[in-house]
Order: C-alpha cells, then structure tokens, then sequence
C-alpha cells in the first residue's frame, strides 16, 4: 500500500482498513482468474502439435507481405520497381 507523505494517520488508518475488508473479494477475483486461465490453458494444450488449419493461407500472406516490405524498401532507397525494370 502506497501512501503519500501527506496522509495523516487517520487516513493510513481508513486505507489500511478498506484494503483489509476487499481482500477476501481480491482473492476470490484471483482464483477465478487462475481457474480461467487454467482451462484456457488445458484447451491450448489440446490443440498443441496439431496442424493449423490456414498454414496454406498463412504462408502465401508472408510472401505478400514480403513483396511488399520489400517494394516499399526500394520506393524508400528513391528506386521505384518500374524503375528498375527499365533499367
């Protein structure tokens, strides 16, 4: 708990006390989120090894991307690939 120089004790006293009465809330928020993501986590390792269904899709996006990384590198370098085809 953070409190800044400023607060009197009264205040450290009604901070403490808030944080206190919440913990049981704040720990009840954890352990859903733990279950959560366990579940999640059981339903990933499910599926680990398997074959992903737009591999084929996947591949020809990173080609794309690739002829367009390097188009836009050339138009960055002033040699456009109009230009460098009549060359």
């Amino acid at each position: 708990i953070e409190l800044p120089v400023t607060t009197t004790p009264l205040g450290a006293i009604a901070k403490l006390e808030h944080v206190l009465s919440n913990l049981d809330e704040e720990q009840e928020r954890t352990r859903h989120r733990l279950a959560e993501a366990e579940r999640r986590l059981a339903a990933y390792r499910s599926r680990e090894g398997g074959a992903f269904a737009f591999s084929d899709e996947l591949a020809a996006k990173r080609r794309q991307l690739a002829e367009i990384e390097t188009s836009l590198a050339q138009d960055i370098d002033g040699v456009r690939p109009e230009e460098a085809r009549a060359a």
